[in-house]
């Protein structure tokens, strides 16, 4: 009895030791991305980072503004948009549709989409950037295409594609070409098969379930303009040596007539939000535990590439599953490690030109 006394004694004191020193590792973890961030702050950095191990968040860092003219500080539920890190929604709608059999990978695009012109190229093709479809933001540049006066949208662009029937830069599912073209196009299948807007879809089948309460989708009945504590797009104006709205920009200028389109951007998250999603996938609470090894699967054609995501293997925390974006006054980026569920992201709203490759890098180096 005595002995068996004492064993538990030594039990929680060894459990007690294996606590502190825990939370000492993870204190001196929070110090070090912190004094890194601030690293690129004084470079330039403005916004948020996360970072969790095992689903506990072990730091969040606000560095700047929602607004960099009226100062209003960003906190951690500010939404950003996510530019292309909004491909990793879009496909897991697919793969939703798929698993409920209102759809199939192989099934081709013109099967769904009326009059679509080009009959070769299937779902899964535009999952995997194998479509061979020219860029749609080119043709929305080109004034003799597009009336920059009027905002476009995910059926403008089918619109264009069947009119003009651009010719395909290569054979469907021949190549991988990183492309915005077909997650526009998957944007409208989403419609298509589940008879709900795209933002309605995500809302319903995505946010609630994942418990994302403050996530959003551009819509035209709810632009971000309505939303509530949102980062403000920024770009730096080298003559007058301050930053400006994205709006203001004339380098950025067709913010005004693309902002409308869905499906390969649009999606606004905060850093505490993504974490949800990420638990939501890692969780199966989405799709299956077979429909999430399709997503982050390669083929012999994308071989860095699953279904929204793009997949890399290290040697020091073995697989990446990630993604990064790019739009008029926001980068981003967003690192998933399974093998050691960990998680990092990284949201700017200045277009701060080192958020992925330099800043996350060096990030990631740390938490090795």
């Amino acid at each position: 009895m005595k002995n068996s006394r004492n064993l538990k004694i030594n039990t929680y004191t060894i459990l007690a030791v294996f606590a502190l020193i825990s939370i000492a590792v993870n204190g001196q973890i929070s110090k070090r991305i912190d004094s890194l961030a601030l690293e690129y702050v004084y470079k330039g950095f403005n916004g948020n980072i996360l970072y969790s191990k095992n689903d506990s968040i072990l730091f969040t860092g606000n560095y700047g503004y929602i607004d960099l003219v009226t100062k209003k500080p960003l906190n951690d539920n500010s939404l950003f948009e996510l530019a292309s890190v909004s491909k990793q929604f879009t496909a897991l709608a697919i793969v939703q549709l798929a698993e409920k059999g209102l759809l199939q990978y192989e099934t081709k695009v013109y099967e769904l989409i009326e009059r679509f012109p080009y009959k070769n190229i299937t779902i899964e093709h535009l999952l995997r950037h194998q479509s061979g479809l020219p860029d749609y933001q080119k043709l929305l540049y080109d004034k003799k295409i597009w009336n920059r006066k009027k905002m476009a949208t995910n059926r403008d662009v089918v619109k264009l594609l069947t009119q003009l029937k651009p010719d395909l830069v290569f054979d469907p599912g021949s190549k991988y070409d990183y492309d915005n073209t077909g997650y526009v196009l998957l944007a409208i299948i989403i419609e298509q098969v589940s008879g709900q807007s795209y933002s309605k879809y995500i809302k319903e089948h995505i946010f609630i379930p994942s418990e994302m309460v403050n996530s959003k989708t551009y819509s035209f009945t709810e632009s971000p303009e309505d939303f509530q504590n949102v980062a403000k797009g920024h770009t730096y104006n080298k003559r007058t040596k301050k930053y400006q709205k994205v709006e203001k920009d004339k380098n950025h200028k067709h913010i005004h007539w693309m902002n409308g389109i869905v499906g390969d951007r649009g999606i606004y998250a905060s850093i505490i939000d993504l974490e949800k999603w990420k638990q939501a996938l890692k969780n199966n609470v989405l799709i299956t535990k077979d429909g999430w090894k399709k997503m982050t699967s390669i083929d012999s054609v994308s071989t860095k590439y699953g279904y929204g995501f793009a997949i890399y293997n290290t040697k020091s925390k073995g697989k990446w599953i990630y993604h990064n974006g790019s739009w008029s006054g926001y980068k981003t980026s967003a690192i998933y490690l399974p093998d050691s569920n960990e998680y990092l992201v990284i949201l700017s709203n200045n277009r701060y030109k080192e958020t992925y490759k330099k800043f996350e890098e060096d990030l990631y180096k740390l938490i090795q």
